[in-house]
């Protein structure tokens, strides 16, 4: 009787929730949201609070293209009244700290005229 009880409660919650992994990674860059550690090669980073929400939005959504404005709605939020030019500094920053070549990058890429992806 236990166990058919237990059954039905499970059965009554549906499904199980979507669970966000703590870490993240793609490529070199590897990312621990709980303890706001990002590693490049093996290699600790220090990533301000910005940057950082905006490498993760870029390894959850790895292979993607994420247009500019759904980039500065979800970092910045979408109250932000700002100049979008606040974005391409913060990826600029970015690449200096993960890229190989910042000058060329391989992982954090700019989909002209839509806005950028990270390919692992």
């Amino acid at each position: 009787e236990l166990v058919a009880r237990i059954r039905a409660v499970l059965r009554r919650r549906g499904e199980p929730e979507e669970v966000t992994p703590a870490a993240l990674e793609a490529g070199p860059v590897r990312m621990d949201v709980d303890r706001h550690v990002v590693t490049v090669s093996g290699s600790k980073v220090d990533l301000p609070l910005k940057e950082f929400d905006l490498l993760e939005m870029l390894l959850r959504n790895a292979g993607r293209v994420l247009t500019r404005m759904q980039l500065i709605d979800r970092v910045w939020g979408a109250d932000y009244v700002g100049d979008t030019k606040t974005l391409d500094v913060h990826v600029k920053r970015l690449r200096a700290k993960i890229e190989p070549d910042p000058g060329a990058p391989r992982y954090l890429v700019t989909v002209r005229g839509l806005g950028y992806k990270f390919e692992p």
